[in-house]
């Protein structure tokens, strides 16, 4: 059937992404969201060179490389200062996760996004086919194909594969924010990493403006409880952790409003044998949620969309059975490394 109507369940980076792409091949699509962007959720992030090439497949690079900020080299030290690694740096850049978002929907048309709608489940048709998916406020949305980018706890990956395996958080990243021209400044375009040599910590520092560096803290919750939620708690926490070491740590600590601090768990999905069924396809963390380790989870996302969207493309007459399975094979051949 074509023109399709197409339902993406998770207005994030996958779904806006493939929104944006899919809307520039002629098609239209509706997006279904659980609430309205959040400006601390996962603060910022690192994007990589094949990130930055899907988004100029998009047409969105040249927006986001303004406001951007680039990253010219890594230093990994240990916690007592020693270098462990120098390297520069090619199409690299820091980046705030809202800025980001809304580059990805600025001119997408307002009536394509419905807010306040959490997946439920789907209702099926007499073949098996997704006819509707229905949203715990009652609501509901029929369209001929659905898009599952509803992150790593994807409800919509949940129904159509049950078994799918995800990790317990045992690697968790508490994540702030210093505004700070003058820190970012001192970064000299550098992403800075601090291992522990005992293993199991990590701090690290991401310039992502000219005024924001975003900072994380990995563990290893099984070697370092995670604390309660409070500024107080996280603060002692972050201080515990890192006290005795060599450079910016308590710096970073004192320069923090810890009311913008949060725990993330990190969760990996266990490889699937494709990412869609039916008449649905899964997109980023929904299809592969990969360790924060490999700096992966954004760019890999923004691929998945480039390549759905084509394949998808109101233009081209192919059955949507062959352009998931095309996708699918495509996308897991890509995402096979990430999980070594």
């Amino acid at each position: 059937m074509y023109p399709r109507k197409i339902a993406i369940i998770g207005g994030g980076i996958a779904g806006l992404a493939f929104a944006r792409r899919y809307r520039q091949l002629g098609g239209r699509v509706s997006i279904h969201e659980r609430r309205r962007p959040q400006p601390h959720q996962g603060l910022g992030f690192i994007l990589l060179e094949n990130g930055l090439k899907a988004l100029s497949e998009i047409g969105r690079r040249s927006a986001v490389e303004a406001f951007s900020y680039p990253l010219t080299s890594c230093t990994i030290r240990d916690q007592r200062g020693n270098l462990l690694l120098e390297e520069n740096l090619q199409s690299v850049h820091g980046v705030t996760r809202s800025a980001f978002l809304e580059a990805l929907g600025r001119g997408l048309p307002e009536t394509w996004t419905h807010y306040g709608q959490v997946f439920s489940h789907f209702e099926r048709a007499p073949n098996g086919d997704a006819r509707r998916a229905v949203f715990e406020n009652g609501e509901a949305i029929e369209a001929d194909l659905f898009l599952g980018c509803d992150g790593s706890q994807s409800g919509v990956r949940a129904e159509i594969f049950p078994h799918a395996r995800i990790s317990r958080p045992r690697i968790c990243e508490l994540v702030s924010v210093v505004d700070s021209d003058l820190d970012v400044a001192r970064s000299k375009r550098r992403f800075l990493k601090i291992r522990h040599e005992a293993g199991g910590l990590a701090l690290g520092l991401v310039p992502a403006n000219s005024q924001t560096l975003i900072w994380y803290l990995q563990f290893d919750a099984e070697k370092y409880p995670t604390p309660p939620t409070g500024r107080t708690h996280l603060k002692d926490f972050a201080r515990s952790l890192t006290r005795g070491w060599s450079g910016p740590a308590e710096q970073l600590i004192r320069a923090t409003d810890f009311r913008r601090t949060y725990i993330c768990p990190t969760r990996v999905l266990e490889p699937l044998d494709a990412y869609f069924d039916r008449n649905i396809a899964l997109l980023g963390d929904a299809a592969h949620a990969l360790h924060s380790f490999t700096s992966q989870g954004v760019n890999s996302a923004i691929e998945d969309a480039a390549v759905l969207a084509e394949k998808l493309a109101p233009g081209r007459a192919v059955p949507h059975s062959k352009a998931f399975l095309d996708y699918s094979e495509t996308r897991k051949i890509a995402i096979r490394p990430l999980l070594a």
